[in-house]
Order: C-alpha cells, then sequence, then structure tokens
C-alpha cells in the first residue's frame, strides 16, 4: 500500500510540473519604436518627386491617418517580431501631387530607434 501511494503522490506531482509549464505565459515580444521612411529609391514616387506625406499601419501596433512634412515616421512595433507594414506615400512633383503606389512588407525589427525603408520594391534596415 505504502509504495502505491508514493507512485500515486510521485505520478500527481509529476503531472502537476507538466501543469504548471503548460500553464505558463508565452513570453511577449517587447514594445518598441522605431523609424519607418518611404524613400523613393523603393519605388515610392514612380512618377518622379519624393514622398511628403506618409499613410502608414504598422501590425497591430501602430497606425496613423498620416504624417505630413517628410517621407518619415516613428512607428510602434514589436521588436524580435515579423510584422507587416502597409502604406502609401503622396508624393510631391513640382506644383503636382499624387499618390504613390500603395505596399506591403514584413519588417522584423531588433532595436529601439531603428531605421527601415520600406516601399513597392522592398525593404532595407540599418
Amino acid at each position: 500500500m505504502r509504495r502505491v501511494r508514493t507512485a500515486l503522490t510521485a505520478i500527481a506531482a509529476a503531472g502537476l510540473v507538466a501543469a504548471g509549464l503548460g500553464l505558463a505565459a508565452p513570453a511577449q515580444a517587447a514594445d518598441s519604436w522605431v523609424y519607418i521612411s518611404l524613400p523613393t529609391w523603393l519605388g515610392n514616387c514612380p512618377g518622379g518627386g519624393s514622398v511628403k506625406m506618409v499613410y502608414l499601419s504598422v501590425g497591430d501596433t501602430w497606425s496613423t491617418a498620416g504624417d505630413a512634412g517628410d517621407d518619415i515616421v516613428y512607428a510602434k512595433v514589436h521588436l524580435n517580431q515579423s510584422q507587416p507594414v502597409t502604406g502609401e506615400g503622396l508624393c510631391y512633383k513640382g506644383s503636382q501631387t499624387y499618390y504613390g503606389p500603395a505596399f506591403y512588407q514584413d519588417i522584423t525589427p531588433t532595436r529601439l530607434k531603428q531605421t527601415w525603408w520600406v516601399g513597392p520594391g522592398g525593404t532595407s534596415h540599418n
């Protein structure tokens, strides 16, 4: 009887340890901030000129209706996790304005204030 009770106690203890490991919360990606730029060399203004307003969203962490004045935004991201970036730029060419092509790219930021260059032609980062 004692061996049975000892065996049952050991099995129960092992089950609790296993259950405890299974109940542990998954590791969460740390939130951070990066620069995202829409340069002309990645196809953001195929008709010439340059981006002067950015319309952009990043995964489930950050979105904006627009950021005017240049081709860059400071966006909230998850570090070390792939996430989609979608957007388009408003291009200025002299007195003309037009919307550049919309794009969808994935980025995987690794540090605070990292710079990502995105557009229809792909991505690059420092």
